[in-house]
C-alpha cells in the first residue's frame, strides 16, 4: 500500500515539473522570460494567465503582476496617485492646472462630456452644487445661510447684506421683473449652457499654415445683451467652431468661445469675419475677453516664461484691468506658485490663458489681438527691453501695428509706453538700466517726430 501511495506521489511530483518545464518553455518563447532567465538568479513568478516572468519584469496592478511589456494593453498608470491599475477603470481626467491626467475612474467626475479628477474640479472652474450635480464656477453662487452652492438662477442677491440667498428679500418687486424679463429669457433656448456638451473644436492642424511650431489660439466674445436669433448656433459651430454660451459675467447676454485656431492659418481669419456680427455689438458692460495661447512641445509653464518679457507691456495695453478682481495682475514668480482662478494669467496646463485681456469693442480689436499674437509668437524667448525696441520702431511690425487704429494719438502711444515701463517695474523680471531707459526715451522722441511728419503729409495731400 505504501508503496502505491509513494509512486502516485511520484507522478504527481514529474506531472509537476513537467508542467512546470512546459510552462517555462512556453513563456520563453512568447516572450514572457528572456532566455537567459535562469542565469539571473532573480524571482520567477507565475502569472494569472498561467505564464512566468521575472518579477523585476513586472509591475503590480491591484495585487496582480503582469508583464510590463506583454501585458501593456491591459493596465495603465495612474498619474494622479502614482499606481498601475486596470485599463477598464482607466479614463484620461482634466486634473491640476487644468492639465490631462490619466486616472481611475472612481475618483473622477463626468461633467460637459470630459472626465474632472474630483480632488480637482475647482482647478477647472468647476463647482458640486447642494444637490450634487455640478456646475460651471461661473454660473454657481454660494449662499452663506445654506453653506452650500446654488444655480445662480436659483438665487437672488440681497443688497443689504451683500450674500446670496433662497428667497427674494423683502419688499423686492420681482413679479414684475420676472414678467419683464420673460422675453429674454425665452431666447436661452438658442444658446448653451456653459460647459453644455460641445466638444471644443481643434483647428490647429487641420488648418494648416507656413509656421514650423503649431500655435493654438482662442478668444473669448463676451457681450451684454443677446444677438438676433437668425442663424442657427449647430450650423455656426460646424462652419466656425464657435460656440454661444450663456455665463454668469454677463447674464443678460452671451459668451461666444472660439475653438483652438491654428493662430498662423488665413483660415482663422476667414472664421473670425464670420463672426464679426457678434464682435460689433456695442454691449459690453461687465464682459472680459479672455485669449488662450499655446505652443506644441510646451506645458504651460514653459510657454509663460517664453512670455515674459511681454507680459509688462499687455498689463499697460488694459491697465485699467490691472486691479480687478477677476484678472489680478502679479508676478511671473506669483503667477506660477499661486495659479489662482482669478489672475491675470492662468497657467491651464497645455496652454496659458489671458484673463487681463479686455472685452472686444470690435471685429477691428479681434483682428488686432491676432495680429498681436502672431508677432508675439515669432517673438518668443526676447527680453522686455526688446519688445519696447520694437514697439517703438517705426520699421518693426510691432511698432506698425500699435501706432495704426488702436494707439495712433501720440500722446496715447507715449503713455502706453511710459505705463509699459513702469508696470515692468513692479511685474517683470528685470527693471530697466538708466542707460536703456534714455535710449528709449530718445528713440521715442524720434517717432513723435515721425509720425507728426506723416500726419502732415497726409492732410496737406488730401487738402
Amino acid at each position: 500500500m505504501k508503496e502505491q501511495e509513494q509512486e502516485q506521489t511520484e507522478r504527481i511530483v514529474n506531472q509537476q515539473w513537467i508542467n512546470l518545464l512546459l510552462g517555462i518553455r512556453l513563456s520563453v518563447q512568447d516572450g514572457y522570460l528572456p532566455p537567459e532567465w535562469h542565469d539571473t538568479k532573480k524571482d520567477v513568478i507565475l502569472l494569472n494567465g498561467g505564464k512566468y516572468a521575472l518579477k523585476d519584469d513586472c509591475v503590480n496592478v491591484d495585487g496582480i503582476y503582469m508583464h510590463s511589456e506583454k501585458d501593456r494593453s491591459d493596465y495603465e498608470y495612474d498619474e494622479i496617485n502614482d499606481v498601475y491599475i486596470d485599463s477598464e477603470n482607466a479614463v484620461t481626467a482634466y486634473g491640476r492646472r487644468g492639465s490631462q491626467f490619466v486616472t481611475n475612474e472612481e475618483d473622477c467626475i463626468y461633467y460637459g462630456g470630459n472626465y474632472y479628477v474630483l480632488e480637482y474640479i475647482w482647478d477647472n472652474d468647476i463647482v458640486c452644487l447642494h444637490n450634487g450635480h455640478y456646475c460651471n464656477s461661473d454660473d454657481a453662487r454660494w449662499v452663506e445661510s445654506e453653506g452650500e452652492y446654488y444655480y445662480s438662477d436659483d438665487v437672488y442677491y440681497w443688497e443689504s447684506d451683500g450674500e446670496y440667498h433662497l428667497e427674494c428679500e423683502p419688499d423686492d418687486e420681482y413679479e414684475e421683473e420676472e414678467e419683464e424679463e420673460e422675453p429674454q429669457r425665452n431666447n436661452r433656448n438658442k444658446i448653451y449652457d456653459y460647459d453644455g456638451g460641445i466638444k471644443e473644436k481643434d483647428f490647429r492642424y487641420s488648418d494648416v499654415s507656413d509656421c514650423v511650431h503649431k500655435f493654438g489660439f482662442g478668444m473669448e466674445i463676451e457681450k451684454a445683451k443677446l444677438p438676433n436669433f437668425d442663424f442657427d448656433k449647430e450650423e455656426l459651430y460646424e462652419r466656425t467652431g464657435a460656440v454661444i454660451e450663456r455665463d454668469g459675467s454677463v447674464s443678460d447676454g452671451f459668451e461666444l468661445k472660439t475653438p483652438i485656431y491654428n493662430l498662423f492659418s488665413d483660415k482663422t481669419i476667414e472664421r473670425l469675419e464670420e463672426l464679426k456680427p457678434y464682435s460689433n455689438i456695442k454691449s459690453v458692460e461687465g464682459a472680459g475677453g479672455h485669449i488662450g495661447f499655446s505652443m506644441d512641445g510646451k506645458n504651460d509653464i514653459e510657454l509663460l516664461d517664453m512670455c515674459s518679457g511681454w507680459i509688462p507691456l499687455i498689463y499697460a495695453m488694459y491697465k485699467k484691468r490691472l486691479t480687478n478682481t477677476y484678472c489680478q495682475a502679479k508676478t511671473n514668480k506669483r503667477l506660477k506658485n499661486d495659479n489662482e482662478k482669478n489672475q491675470s494669467i492662468r497657467l491651464r496646463g497645455n496652454y496659458i490663458e489671458f484673463r487681463i485681456i479686455a472685452s472686444v469693442k470690435s471685429h477691428v480689436s479681434v483682428l488686432f489681438r491676432l495680429n498681436f499674437f502672431r508677432i508675439l509668437a515669432n517673438n518668443l524667448n526676447i527680453s522686455f527691453t526688446s519688445v519696447i525696441g520694437m514697439a517703438i520702431n517705426s520699421k518693426k511690425e510691432l511698432c506698425k501695428l500699435l501706432t495704426g487704429d488702436i494707439y495712433e494719438d501720440n500722446e496715447k502711444f507715449k503713455r502706453l509706453i511710459q505705463d509699459a515701463i513702469t508696470i515692468n517695474a513692479e511685474f517683470g523680471n528685470r527693471k530697466l538700466t538708466q542707460k536703456s531707459l534714455n535710449k528709449i526715451n530718445k528713440n521715442l522722441l524720434k517717432l513723435k517726430t515721425l509720425k507728426t511728419t506723416n500726419n502732415n503729409e497726409l492732410c496737406a495731400l488730401q487738402s
